[in-house]
């Protein structure tokens, strides 16, 4: 199976080979990435980190956008505005959720 680049990061995507830079190119990168890895290793876990599965956020914010004129239509704007606190509530929960996992 073929890893793509966006799933591990460009740097090792060229030290695979794949890239077009030279050898000592190659080297110097390297270096840089050690580099950063000894100053900021919380910086370089969240760049070299896999993106996110499924756009969870984006997700819900489409959902309740989509289910705001049934809501209004069928149960009344107190309905929607429940719905956009219980929106609101839940992306809060999935960046708290998140804020905690990359530490």
């Amino acid at each position: 199976m073929r890893i793509k680049s966006w799933q591990i990061g460009y740097s090792s995507y060229v030290r695979m080979g794949d890239g077009m830079l030279e050898e000592k190119d190659r080297r110097a990168l390297a270096d840089i990435e050690q580099q950063l890895h000894a100053t900021d290793p919380g910086f370089a876990r969240r760049m070299s980190a896999a993106p996110c599965p499924f756009p969870t956020v984006s997700a819900l914010c489409v959902a309740t956008f989509l289910a705001m004129p049934f809501l209004g239509l069928f149960l009344g704007p107190r309905a929607v505005l429940v719905e956009l606190d219980v929106a609101a509530t839940v992306v809060m929960i999935v960046l708290v959720s998140r804020a905690g996992a990359a530490r």
